[in-house]
């Protein structure tokens, strides 16, 4: 294979991973507290013993944006967002994990968990427990979270150095070998979810970009390969 068609498939394979980044991007557009991605691209230079090095296309990472989505009302008081720079903690068999997802329940048990029953945490790391009974509490901005009979605990967003270093682990969980800091200026704004950042229309239009570099690439791989299917026919035809 020669360097013409090395060089187009290594952009097609780049093509089709964008794609499902794309594709993944608008499956979530309705999913609380998702961040979108981007492909990272470079430029990798290869010697082929011609004066010019020939020039591949590698996608080195994936980008996401961290800003936040847009706030919806909802006047469930377990319903909660974080205002500014900041995640939510919860408990999982394998530690703590991170979420901007705040659609919270009341468990059987009186704790205040995710839809997959995952306990939120305190600031001490301790699950957020309500007394018996009682399934009335009030957050404040500054995360304290009380029912009738008094304070239960406070929730307190983190926030991390490098936040391009958190991994999706699925269920809008997130996890991070960075140590947790605190959320320094944010708050916690009860009876309300943060959507999420995906613009579905950006979306789309990056989908069709990407389908027609795709299909470019294709014609000219094929241009390509009926150029060379030519030139062979016409050596043979000269040498008959």
């Amino acid at each position: 294979m020669d360097n013409t068609s090395y060089i187009a498939l290594s952009r097609q394979m780049v093509l089709q991973r964008q794609m499902d980044l794309v594709a993944n991007n608008i499956a979530n557009a309705a999913t609380s507290g998702f961040k979108g991605q981007k492909m990272v691209f470079e430029e990798v230079l290869e010697d082929a013993g011609a004066r010019k090095p020939v020039s591949f296309v590698q996608d080195v990472g994936v980008m996401r944006d961290l800003s936040p989505g847009a706030l919806t009302t909802t006047d469930n008081p377990f319903d909660l967002a974080v205002g500014g720079d900041g995640w939510f903690t919860v408990g999982t068999q394998d530690g703590p994990r991170y979420t901007r997802n705040g659609n919270f329940m009341l468990s059987a048990e009186g704790r205040i968990v995710t839809n997959e029953g995952l306990p939120l945490l305190d600031e001490g790391g301790a699950p957020l427990t309500l007394p018996a009974g009682d399934r009335r509490i009030a957050v404040a901005r500054d995360g304290t979270v009380s029912t009738p009979a008094g304070v239960v605990g406070r929730i307190a967003p983190v926030a991390f150095a490098d936040g391009q270093q958190m991994k999706p682990i699925g269920s809008s969980l997130y996890e991070t070998d960075e140590p947790p800091l605190p959320a320094e200026g944010a708050s916690i704004v009860q009876g309300a979810v943060e959507g999420s950042n995906v613009q579905p229309v950006l979306e789309m239009t990056r989908m069709m970009e990407t389908v027609r570099a795709f299909q470019n690439t294709q014609r000219l791989l094929e241009t390509h390969h009926d150029l060379v299917r030519r030139a062979v026919e016409q050596n043979l035809s000269n040498q008959a």
